[in-house]
């Protein structure tokens, strides 16, 4: 469907967006990867992740119209409020996906218990989404609950990086860094795994409780073959007889490159030179970002119609990836919201420009937000209820202030988890 070029901006944006959540769903993501299991054997599901239930019912629905996908029994692993309803043959178990609760501990044990009952000739389907780091835990003899979570805390504090944070919550655990796959005898496994990390780094992704710890891998998986993937595509390792598939089945790129095809789709006369893809890995913090894309819009359209220009006006330039709050207030707001509204400043002066930001999980910060958009109206709309720009800025109070002029994307929990998109419209 195209949209006319008299369309609203914030309608059309919002509009892209819509259809590529419908589109960026585990049942799609995961079709086309379910032919590669072995033919009509049974098979085993372990999902873990904020995208858990939504995989494994993916997986199941899959095998009830499919006759080659046959599920004998599985257990899932996923954030409290996600689970909509029972799954055939499988058991549920929702625990706190931002630290370790004592039901992370009831996952880390019923993990263990189920993954050691599959036989040699088992197929296990491993199914992996963000969150599964707090989500499973089994901590190390003399650890407690507390202790894990205040050591956490002081690193994350202290502002270490994810390696020192990731090392320290390896050492406090028995599931990962690989230990979890040690209690697995199946010799057919497979992995497949929605990517929140930058680079789709394997021993990030819910801190690598199936893959072998590749630093002390036994010959035959080697550090030099486990990474050598690349992004959606699958390789298959062999250690101690033992056959493991890993695939990324989506991250940030696929969700932007889907966005891109939408939009191409979507607004009238658009080619595809006019939509960019700038980087997958936004980092650092959202209100720095917010000031600095909305320098970029300045540019661009200062360069409006030079032939030296970068990007051609109009145009769709596209960020992901996942930035972070730089906590100075008490007020209310999300990466997303604080990202947009910081942007607001530079992009007021300038006709035709609107910003998208949004939380692929459906959630930033606050359950009413997944996100918020924006454009050069934005400012004066603000001051006309009185709200200081600089003010909510400081206080982190982002979602207060677009709420107010009714420029916040509505929360939604969407079963998938690939960070945050940033789209700039210029026309």
């Amino acid at each position: 469907m195209l949209m006319s070029d008299s369309m609203d901006m914030r309608d059309t944006l919002l509009h892209i967006i819509r259809e590529t959540k419908k589109q960026f769903v585990p049942y799609n993501i995961l079709y086309e990867q379910l032919v590669h299991l072995p033919f009509n054997r049974p098979i085993y599901v372990f999902s873990l992740g904020k995208a858990g239930y939504q995989m494994a019912e993916a997986v199941l629905l899959h095998a009830a119209r499919e006759e080659f996908i046959r599920i004998k029994g599985g257990l899932v692993i996923t954030k409290y409020g996600t689970a909509k309803e029972p799954l055939d043959n499988m058991t549920i178990i929702e625990a706190s996906h931002l630290n370790p609760d004592a039901n992370s501990l009831k996952a880390g044990d019923a993990a263990i218990e189920f993954l050691e009952k599959l036989k040699e000739d088992d197929i296990l389907l491993v199914l992996m989404s963000g969150g599964g780091t707090a989500l499973l835990e089994k901590l190390a003899d003399g650890i407690s609950l507390d202790d894990y979570k205040s050591r956490i805390q002081n690193l994350v504090n202290s502002g270490a990086g994810i390696e020192e944070i990731e090392t320290a919550r390896k050492q406090m655990s028995q599931v990962k860094g690989g230990k979890l796959y040690n209690h697995i005898k199946s010799k057919n496994i497979f992995i497949y795994s929605i990517s929140d990390i930058p680079g789709d780094i394997p021993k990030y992704i819910a801190s690598n409780p199936f893959l072998p710890d590749v630093e002390k891998a036994e010959i035959g998986m080697s550090a030099e073959n486990f990474h050598r993937y690349d992004d959606l595509t699958s390789e298959r390792f062999v250690q101690r007889e033992k056959s493991v598939v890993y695939k990324i089945v989506a991250n940030t790129q696929s969700f932007c490159e889907l966005f891109r095809e939408t939009a191409l789709k979507t607004i009238q006369d658009f080619k595809s030179d006019m939509l960019h893809v700038i980087t997958t890995e936004l980092t650092g913090f959202a209100d720095k970002n917010g000031r600095e894309i909305a320098e970029l819009a300045q540019k661009i359209n200062q360069e409006r119609d030079k032939n030296y220009a970068n990007y051609q006006v109009p145009c769709l330039v596209i960020f992901g990836g996942q930035t972070s709050l730089d906590k100075r207030g008490n007020g209310v707001g999300g990466r997303c919201t604080e990202l947009a509204l910081a942007a607001v400043e530079g992009i007021s002066e300038l006709e035709n420009c609107a910003m998208l930001t949004y939380a692929t999980d459906g959630l930033d910060g606050v359950p009413e937000a997944a996100g918020a958009i924006v454009d050069n109206n934005t400012k004066q709309a603000l001051m006309e209820k009185g709200i200081s720009l600089q003010e909510s800025l400081h206080n982190n109070d982002s979602f207060t202030a677009l709420k107010a002029v009714e420029a916040i994307v509505p929360g939604e929990y969407t079963g998938i988890n690939v960070n945050d998109v940033v789209v700039l419209y210029i026309r």
